[in-house]
């Protein structure tokens, strides 16, 4: 729940920086505001400055990284490329950096496998490996809103991408999730 809250608040202010043109709060370093060029698809590459992966969006993206200076909040850092349509469709993919590594990925991913200790009950929960990698896929539908979720565990750290909708556009959220979750590259670190 903490950690879905957290990584919302992330997307929100990278968002919100980027619609207002407001100062950077501390701890966020904006790398790019409303990037990518699309190709012949209509798609581009968000790559993350400093996360390691890309993947590929259908809208422009900022990307940005945050430092948690909280030195009790489990996270140390994330790496976060997201975007958010005129229709209120929002695309992010985040590399979070737990300061007690492994530990905590595995810790938080476990959350994501079974369901528990999320902001909302999942409608349905599907394990899966991509490639040598756990992941697991998640969907939520709420009264207002829907969201379709990956998370994938990495070696130490923990890669959460997330297709967020309002309801009336569920349809074209669904649509957009799976070539989206799909299109993930992790750079050997």
């Amino acid at each position: 729940m903490l950690l879905r809250s957290l990584l919302l608040a992330l997307l929100s202010v990278g968002l919100t920086i980027s619609a207002f043109a407001q100062a950077v709060p501390p701890g966020m370093k904006m790398h790019r505001i409303q990037a990518g060029e699309p190709d012949a698809s209509g798609w581009m590459v968000a790559a993350s400055t400093e996360g390691g992966f890309s993947v590929r969006f259908p809208i422009k993206f900022n990307d940005f990284t945050v430092v948690e200076s909280d030195p009790k909040a489990p996270m140390l850092r994330a790496f976060a490329v997201g975007g958010k349509s005129q229709e209120g469709i929002k695309f992010s993919a985040t590399r979070i950096v737990y300061r007690k590594g492994a530990e905590s990925a595995m810790f938080f991913f476990s959350r994501f496998e079974k369901g528990q200790g999320l902001s909302s009950t999942p409608e349905r929960i599907t394990p899966l490996r991509i490639g040598e990698r756990q992941a697991v896929d998640l969907v939520f539908r709420r009264a207002s809103d829907v969201s379709y979720q990956r998370a994938v565990m990495l070696e130490s750290d923990l890669l959460l991408m997330i297709v967020e909708s309002p309801r009336s556009y569920d349809a074209t959220a669904q649509r957009f999730a799976t070539p989206f979750f799909d299109s993930l590259v992790v750079e050997a670190r």
